[in-house]
């Protein structure tokens, strides 16, 4: 059988023998009993089914498309952010689990455990850079195909068997096998149009609804409601929303990259999202600074990363929260005043220094400067010695409390993540174990967890994959 390349061509030879792999996984023999079964080919399937085999498991994964981890592909604008340089749980990190549950799976591993993992070449072997602005780790080669390529021939050397166009339609769990010499549980995987696999372990690791191009159909999902699971209900999470501009007219195109993008939810219901019962009067602000006007509302990791609480609000019926952006995070209500009354101790504008003309200098994109004048009913030209009192007031609420008018979010086809998912009080947070079904793994994207733009999603997935294929890959030989 002719290997189908993929990928980069470094590393030909060992890329083409994975490959191969790959092509011929599909023929296997159907009274095989694997000692674990990856459901799901992506970035927390992968490691889960590293890990396994690491610890002498026979592992097969299954996964739908024609080849794994094409997610990982496209990931941080094909550069793939692999991890970040710190985190902490309680801000980077979004559940509507318990926070200790997730504390408990971050313990873990440690970040530079992983790292060491990912750069080592007794492990994944890609060589890591530090972005020093952002706090994120790269390949040096800015590939994400890499990373993927990589991951699948560590699996590879491993023994791990890779099964392509295999989509999972239904997993159960036998309990006898009377025909056999199996013994009592394990787990068929039937896949479509194949014959099914048998497993003495399983590891769901077949993502959320996010990117359904690439895959994302929520199967997972309906498994674990066949098996009895609680599922908190998905959600698009780091999702592109839907608004008007300032000025009336759409803006698309302007990036500002050092804004601050808050949400406040003031409920009037009473409904508030978990969070803000404690801290509703501050609100809750982005992380990062970098945002987007698009054709169609605001997009950019200021608005990503807090774009569930809007989501979240809209899917449930609850009170939607208020998003209100100061353009420019440094300058607050305060230095606006002083510097358009022309008080500013630093200042030399004059009096016929026109307002906008005087707003560009500081570094706001003219379109956007000439949006938010209209919205604040300054005529054109509109000079500082001319401008009325309530004119600078209204200008200043807009450069520093500006409220956006958000309608809506992208859905699936845009949101980075799925929000929601299974809770983490129903698997073990050290094991990543069913609590109602042993032998039943769930890692990744599946879970109620998901982090802010910046690597720490990848962290979520190698971390709770590892758990996972440790667990299932050391447990196997207590079964039969």
């Amino acid at each position: 059988m002719t290997p189908i390349w993929i990928g980069h061509p470094s590393c030909i030879h060992v890329r083409r023998c994975a490959v191969r792999a790959w092509a011929v996984a599909s023929d296997h023999d159907s009274t095989e009993l694997y000692d674990v079964a990856v459901i799901g080919g992506g970035a927390a399937g992968l490691t889960a089914a590293y890990f396994a085999a690491e610890a002498g498991a026979s592992v097969v994964v299954m996964e739908k498309n024609r080849e794994p981890g094409r997610k990982i592909t496209i990931s941080g604008g094909t550069r793939c952010n692999v991890l970040p340089q710190a985190f902490d749980s309680s801000t980077d990190y979004f559940t509507e689990s318990s926070p200790s549950a997730l504390r408990a799976v971050f313990s873990q591993w440690s970040l530079s455990e992983c790292t060491k993992w990912l750069s080592d070449k007794k492990g994944i072997g890609i060589s890591l850079k530090l972005e020093e602005e952002t706090g994120k780790l790269f390949p040096v080669s800015n590939s994400a195909v890499e990373v993927r390529d990589k991951l699948v021939e560590s699996c590879i050397r491993k023994n791990v068997r890779i099964m392509k166009e295999s989509a999972i339609t239904d997993l159960v769990e036998s309990t006898s096998a009377p025909q056999s010499d199996y013994g009592e549980n394990f787990w068929i995987c039937h896949i479509a149009s194949k014959d099914p696999i048998r497993a003495k372990r399983v590891i769901l690791a077949t993502g959320g609804l996010s990117f359904p191009k690439l895959g994302g159909s929520g199967i997972g999902y309906t498994l674990l409601r066949r098996l009895g699971h609680r599922i908190i209900p998905p959600y698009p999470a780091l999702v592109p929303l839907l608004g008007k501009h300032p000025g009336g007219e759409q803006l698309p195109g302007i990036s500002v990259q050092n804004a601050s993008a808050k949400i406040f939810n003031n409920a009037r219901d009473g409904k508030y999202l978990k969070g803000y019962k404690k801290t509703r009067s501050k609100g809750r602000t982005a992380e990062r600074r970098a945002l987007l006007l698009t054709h169609r509302g605001y997009s950019g990791p200021a608005i990503l990363d807090i774009s569930h609480d809007i989501v979240l609000a809209l899917e449930r019926g609850r009170s939607t929260p208020e998003l209100k952006v100061n353009w420019m995070r440094d300058f607050e209500s305060g230095d606006w005043e002083q510097i358009l009354s022309r008080k500013d101790p630093g200042g030399s504008q004059s009096g016929r220094t026109g307002v906008a003309s005087l707003l560009k200098g500081r570094g706001l994109p003219a379109r956007l400067v000439d949006a938010l004048c209209a919205e604040a009913q300054l005529p054109p030209g509109r000079n500082l010695s001319e401008m009325r009192k309530e004119e600078r007031t209204r200008l200043v609420s807009l450069l520093t409390n500006c409220t956006l008018d958000i309608t809506g979010h992208e859905g699936y086809g845009k949101a980075e993540v799925t929000g929601g998912g299974i809770p983490l009080e129903e698997l073990d947070c050290k094991t990543m174990e069913s609590r109602l079904h042993k032998g039943l793994y769930i890692c990744g994207e599946l879970c109620d967890v998901h982090g802010r733009i910046g690597g720490f999603n990848f962290w979520w997935a190698w971390v709770s994959g590892r758990s996972a294929g440790l667990a299932a890959g050391s447990l196997t030989n207590n079964i039969v």
